[in-house]
């Protein structure tokens, strides 16, 4: 009994909190978001950074980070890591591509690309590519 009680509980206030999430992400509000946080990615490469956070990308755009949250979460479908985490896998691609990255090894290509240590990198990097960092880099030097 106890467990169904708290099963509507969590309900009731996981449906109260898509309300309160619905109600500052306005379709307007929702295009303003998009349209900044593109351009700011785009411009200024924040995911570069290591320690970068919400608040951080929250401060930098003036945007409160809980709007920040629920547009990636609820309109991208990633949580915020993935979200940096695929900028960092692009750029590490283009730097591969261009052959900007023959001289890093895996650690020093990692920390480039914004990724505070080899594991988390090569997991993304796996996520996103579907090949581990140096098979990708092993292809694109045949290539």
């Amino acid at each position: 009994m106890d467990s169904k009680l708290s099963s509507t509980a969590f309900l009731a206030n996981e449906t109260s909190h898509r309300a309160i999430v619905a109600d500052f992400l306005t379709p307007d509000r929702i295009v303003q978001i998009s349209a900044a946080l593109g351009q700011f990615m785009q411009d200024s490469q924040p995911f570069l950074s290591l320690g970068y956070n919400l608040r951080d990308l929250g401060g930098d755009l003036g945007i409160p980070y809980y709007h920040l949250s629920a547009f990636i979460n609820q309109w991208l479908g990633m949580n915020f890591n993935d979200y940096m985490n695929q900028f960092r896998i692009r750029y590490c691609q283009q730097l591969v591509k261009n052959g900007q990255a023959d001289h890093l090894n895996l650690r020093g290509l990692a920390h480039h690309c914004g990724f505070g240590n080899r594991n988390t990198f090569t997991s993304a990097f796996k996520k996103y590519t579907g090949l581990t960092p140096s098979v990708y880099v092993k292809r694109a030097m045949i290539a």
